[in-house]
This record gives C-alpha cells, structure tokens and sequence, in this order.
C-alpha cells in the first residue's frame, strides 16, 4: 500500500481546554454572585430580608476590591453593556402587605463601585434595563478606536461645558441667597433704627448705642508659656 505523504491522520479526538482554579476569594458572607456581562467584575452580594446588604465589587484582573452597601436589597440587575447595575429593593407584584415598603426603591452604580443615582418610592414592583442592540459592526469599531482620541476631546469639551453650567448655576444660588441675607439685615436694621426712641424712654433716656456712655479699660496680663533652667559650668 502506498503511504500519504505530508497528511496528518485524524484521530478522531477533540481537544478541550482545562478548567483550572485562578483564586478563591475566603471570608464572604455573600449569598449571590453576579458575573458583568462584560466579564472582569463580579458582585459578591448579601441579598434578602436577613441579610446585610453587602455589595462587594471585585475586579478579577487586577484583583482589586470595592465594598458598598444597599440596606435590604433583594436584586442586583446588570445592564447588557456590564457598564452599570442596579440593586433594588422591590415588593412582590401580586400585591399583599410589604413589611419593608418604606425601603422601596433602587441604587444605580458604575462597575467600579461608585453610587450614580438613588431613587425612593413608597409603592415600586420591578426594574428592568432596556435591551441594548449591537450598533457596530467590527470595521466601525475599528474607525471608532482610531479616532478615539478626536471623540475624547468632543467628550471632555462636554463634560467641561456641564460642569462649567453647574457651576454658574451653583454660584447664581449662592448670590441669591447672599442678596436674601442682606434685605434681611437692612430690614431688621430699619425695624431697630425706627424703635430706638421707644429703646431711649424704656430704659430713662439711656442709649446703648453711644459710644460716650461706654467706659474702655485696657489690662495687660504676662502668662509665661515655658521656662528652661541650664547649669553653665
């Protein structure tokens, strides 16, 4: 029989990648684990009536910690991006009373642990994130990479723009509050300047406001802080 040369024989076997164990992660007292979307972060949390609320964000990359806390929390929702999540407290839809109702509501955090936003609501049933469509394709990914650094520049102008606008708007309530304190001075001042005659005649003709009936003493009084004694021989 002739052989093959250059052929590889098929054996017939698939090659599987091995399962091995990264790290393992001791002492939590979490009760539920949810992996990003994305991959990379992990939530260790404490969810449910008897638990603590615990919400521990951990990066598996490069091994990093963040720990927060949602009192009474009973879900943790990540948006299909793995950018943000929320945790929610939620009652059941099917109606009854709820014990924990006044605790209704939802927290909005970044992937890193940080709190966006906070929302309180005395009746609240079930949060749900849009579902979120792959716009790009790989070559308009790949356009939008290059130019990353064009689209920064356009971002931190934005960014810059709303903080410059927060700003003028913190500082137009500053001056309005400021403008608020003086009329009420200037009022209070008109309001003790008008019943200072009625002041004068309670108290016999004397006024409080002349200087001339003020006596000014001045007293100097020596307190020594330290003192150091040295034998010179």
């Amino acid at each position: 029989p002739e052989k093959n040369k250059g052929k590889k024989k098929s054996t017939g076997k698939e090659l599987i990648a091995e399962v091995n164990k990264v790290e393992t992660l001791e002492g939590k007292q979490c009760n539920c684990i949810f992996w990003s979307p994305a991959g990379r972060t992990i939530i260790l949390a404490a969810l449910g009536d008897s638990a603590s609320g615990t919400l521990e964000f951990y990066d598996c990359d490069n091994k990093s910690l963040v720990i927060k806390e949602h009192y009474r929390a009973n879900q943790v929702l990540w948006d299909p991006s793995g950018r943000t999540l929320a945790t929610t407290v939620s009652q059941p839809i099917g109606g009854g009373h709820f014990k924990f109702a006044m605790d209704n509501g939802y927290i909005v955090w970044s992937f890193q642990g940080k709190q966006i936003s906070q929302q309180s609501f005395e009746t609240f049933y079930q949060f749900q994130w849009r579902p979120r469509e792959k716009l790009f394709n790989k070559k308009e990914t790949a356009e939008v990479s290059k130019n990353l650094k064009k689209y920064e520049k356009q971002f931190n102008a934005f960014d810059e723009a709303k903080k410059r606008k927060l700003r003028l708007e913190e500082t137009r309530g500053k001056r309005k509050n400021r403008s608020a304190f003086r009329a009420t001075l200037a009022r209070l001042k008109e309001i003790r300047s008008n019943m200072k005659q009625e002041r004068m005649a309670l108290l016999n003709g004397y006024d409080s406001e002349d200087e001339s009936n003020f006596t000014t003493k001045e007293v100097t009084i020596e307190t020594i802080l330290s003192s150091k004694e040295e034998l010179v021989y």
